[in-house]
This record gives C-alpha cells, structure tokens and sequence, in this order.
C-alpha cells in the first residue's frame, strides 16, 4: 500500500473517529498503530488499548466537566485547614463527612461561625471531595441563589433556573445571615429547600446560629418550614474559634 493510500485511509478514519465522538481513540490512533507493529500485537490487544484510551479521555472530560460546573471560589483540601486553630472542628467528623457518604444518605450541612472562622474553606473542601467521587456540585452563594430567581421572573425562565439548584448531588449555599430576606426571597430560598428535602444535599454557611434565623427570613411560619427540612437529616457543626484573617493581622 502506498504512503498517499494510507494517509487517505488515515484522515477517513480520523473523519469516522470525530463523527462519532472518540476523541480518546483518535487521539492515540497513530502511537497504537505504531506499538501493534513494533510489539506484534493482535487485533484484540490492538481494539483494548484504543477502549482504554478512549475510557480514559472520556473519565478525564468528565472530571473537567464536573469542575468547571461545580463553580469553586478556591481549591483548599481538608489538608489546608488549622485544626489546630479550630479545636471546636473535629477532624475526625469531617473527615468522616469527606467519604461523601452523606450525599448517598440525602444529608445536609450547616456550619456555623463568625466570618473568617474557616466555613466556606471546609465546605469548599468536601465539595472537592464529592468532585473526585464524580458527584455533581454546584457551589454558590445565598444572595447569588436569590438575585437569580429574582431576576428570572422578569424573563418567565424561573422554573429552568430552579432546576439548575435542584440538579447537583450537591448544592453548597455560601453566607446566609449577612442580609435579612424580604418576604419574596424567603419564598424562593424555600422553594429549593423543599423541592431538595431528601432528593439531594445541602451545604449552608451561616455567620447566626439558628435561634436568629427569623431575623433572617423575617416570616416565622417560614423559617420552622426551612428549619424543619434543613435539620431534619443534618450535620451541624458550630465553630467557635477567632477569625483567621484577624490572627494573620495580629501576626503583622
């Protein structure tokens, strides 16, 4: 076979291999071709290293997929965080927390503490630990959570932007407590408590604890409801330390 016929029936193939999607086999066709005839495989060595390459590529699409999706402010691990500085965490508990198994349960989250005291670090730090279970995370703040369903109504795409706080294995809401709701915003905040309640996990950063929370969702009947499905199945934990940044100031 000449080298021009072959170079023809290579982009053929490689037109076949995009047309249906197996970017993982084209990408290391020419490397597989070379290995077949340098190492004398057989064709079915041959077929299970292109399935494994493109298995591979495939995994690896999903992974950025996931995180990209996911939205993190930052990536910070359990293995960032001052235990130390913290004593009122429990390594142990949220090490527990980090096998994810509370998102297979339905479970939720709710860390408590003042500002800088290490909430959104460790939130943030199971949400990558639900990513590399390959759980679907969407990490968000309160506020951003209700401009969004606010501004949908006006564009009638309300019910499509509910659904995108519903989809996620996991759902983190960053910094509740730092502006009271009207009475509209609580009736949004609870449509995606409600419609989550044992469907899927919820991670919610607090600077109140709860007996304050009606000075947040003002409406008393509401704020049971929510409270009611939030810590029906719920982790809590409170952290009673000093704020990290007021430490580094000390420190300068």
């Amino acid at each position: 076979m000449s080298q021009k016929s072959s170079q023809t029936i290579n982009l053929a193939t490689a037109g076949k291999l995009k047309e249906f999607r197996l970017s993982g086999i084209a990408k290391s066709l020419d490397l597989r071709i070379a290995q077949a005839k340098d190492g004398n495989l057989s064709y079915s060595e041959f077929l299970a290293l292109l399935l494994e390459d493109e298995a591979n590529q495939r995994a690896d699409n999903k992974r950025r997929r996931l995180y990209k999706q996911a939205k993190l402010p930052f990536e910070k691990g359990i293995e960032d965080f001052d235990f130390t500085f913290q004593p009122s965490v429990k390594k142990k508990e949220i090490l527990e927390l980090a096998t994810c198994q509370f998102i297979q349960r339905k479970e939720n989250i709710i860390f408590i503490g003042q500002p800088g005291t290490g909430k959104t670090h460790l939130s943030t730090a199971l949400a990558l630990k639900a990513l590399g279970y390959e759980y679907q995370v969407l990490f968000t703040t309160v506020w951003e959570v209700i401009n969004t369903l606010q501004q949908s109504r006006a564009d009638f795409s309300y019910h499509k932007k509910v659904q995108q706080y519903l989809k996620p294995d996991l759902l983190v809401l960053d910094e509740l407590g730092y502006r009271s709701m009207a009475e509209s915003t609580v009736e949004d905040f609870f449509e995606i408590v409600s419609q989550r309640y044992e469907k899927g996990s919820i991670i919610i950063t607090s600077n109140r604890g709860f007996q304050d929370w009606e000075k947040i969702f003002i409406d008393k009947t509401l704020t049971g409801a929510i409270l009611d499905r939030l810590i029906h199945h719920c982790h809590t934990i409170v952290i009673k330390g000093e704020s990290y940044r007021f430490k580094n100031r000390k420190k300068d």
